[in-house]
């Protein structure tokens, strides 16, 4: 039950992270309802009701047989009548048109309903007219049908058709239209559902933290830097929220980086080639530590000379996904992953931790750059632990409950 539980948040998760294509789907289905609602006009409806004629006196069976109320349901909307009528109508309107569009009922053991549909309320009044006036012929006269309507004898008409109903074109068009979005909407979730199945990336804070056993330190925005100009912008006038500049000091003070006067200290910011929303997480700690007064330098993947005397000194170090290299790093103080969420698998990430492993180094900690909107796990909270804890903190409400398995 628990698995199914995950399985439908993950679900709806991965929907509202891709609900503007789910939109744009919808979108279309709401113009293919209307545009099937245009080619097919609302219709209208008319109703023309029938008196059976009184059975024959003279012979019981005879009677019996011509005054059943099926036997004269199944007459009137036989195929000779409809066509016929259909042929009375201008213009005139195939057999299959009028069979789709005309109900014959039994209101009561002597009346027969007959509600016809047009696509405008003259045709919907004239069809149903049409189809009374000729079962009448054909009950009462020894008229050979399609033909001449000729002389109606005993039955009778009890009430034309003089007026119609429906036929709301905005109705018509709201009912098509919700319809196609809805179907829409269905579809493009289903369709994602299947596209995302696959899809091994690590989303949640837990998720990541669980990956290789290391909490998640903070979650920033990342700035989006394009081009040079962009990376200067950055270093000169990046001006975080206040929220951003809290989870930027917490890290700096997880790491112990933020002593002023301390020692020469450094920090390695590794992230994953094609991630480039966690790349400019370093110089963003960078312009932070400036701002609260350290001085601070930028060494990106060791291409450069060795700052001179500054209290901090940022190492930005870029690796690959499937075989990272840490070897030309120089080593620093604390070394820390800069990751987005749904940039990496949960393989890449093992391959990076067995990298620097092999290369004797520890990583402090994560940093996740633009969380999931939807994630409110927080990744600091060991596995085991959460698999027994009765209560764990959140970052929506401070504490939730959770469902042992």
């Amino acid at each position: 039950m628990s698995t199914q539980e995950l399985d439908v948040k993950k679900s709806w998760r991965a929907i509202r992270r891709h609900r503007r294509v789910v939109a744009a789907v919808a979108a279309l289905g709401l113009l293919a309802g209307i545009g099937y609602a245009l080619l097919e006009p609302p219709m209208h409806t008319a109703t023309s009701l029938v008196v059976l004629p009184p059975p024959p006196a003279t012979d019981a069976e005879k009677a019996a047989g011509t005054q059943s109320i099926e036997t004269q349901v199944f007459i009137a909307g036989s195929e000779p009548v409809l066509k016929s009528a259909g042929q009375n109508l201008t213009p005139a309107l195939e057999t299959d048109a009028v069979r789709d569009r005309v109900d014959v009922v039994a209101v009561t053991q002597d009346v027969i309903e007959i509600d016809a549909r047009g696509t405008s309320a003259r045709q919907a009044m004239q069809l149903a007219n049409a189809v009374a006036e000729v079962y009448l012929v054909f009950v009462t006269t020894d008229q050979k049908l399609p033909g001449d309507l000729g002389k109606k004898t005993g039955a009778r008409m009890l009430e034309e058709a003089t007026t119609a109903r429906g036929g709301n074109m905005a109705i018509h068009l709201a009912i098509f239209g919700f319809l196609g979005a809805l179907l829409g909407a269905v579809a493009g979730s289903i369709g994602l559902l299947a596209v995302v199945r696959g899809d091994r990336r690590l989303r949640l804070r837990d998720e990541i933290a669980d990956a290789v056993g290391l909490p998640v330190l903070a979650s920033v925005a990342s700035y989006r830097a394009k081009d040079v100009e962009d990376w200067a912008n950055l270093l000169e006038h990046y001006t975080p929220t206040a929220v951003e500049a809290w989870n930027l000091r917490k890290t700096l003070h997880h790491l112990g980086l933020d002593a002023k006067g301390g020692p020469d200290v450094s920090l390695s910011v590794i992230s994953f080639a094609g991630d480039d929303k966690a790349r400019p997480l370093g110089p963003q700690l960078a312009a932070f530590a400036t701002s609260i007064g350290l001085s601070t330098a930028i060494v990106v993947d060791n291409h450069q000379e060795p700052p001179g005397k500054v209290a901090l000194s940022i190492h930005v170090v870029v690796v690959g996904r499937d075989t990272p290299q840490l070897t030309e790093a120089d080593r620093t103080t604390a070394t820390i992953v800069a990751l987005s969420a749904g940039s990496v698998t949960a393989e890449e990430l093992a391959r990076l931790a067995v990298a620097a492993a092999a290369d004797d180094r520890d990583i402090d900690g994560l940093v996740v750059t633009d969380p999931d909107p939807t994630d409110r796990t927080i990744g600091r909270v060991s596995q085991s632990t959460r698999r027994i804890g009765a209560r764990l903190p959140t970052l929506l409400s401070g504490t939730a409950k959770r469902t042992s398995r």
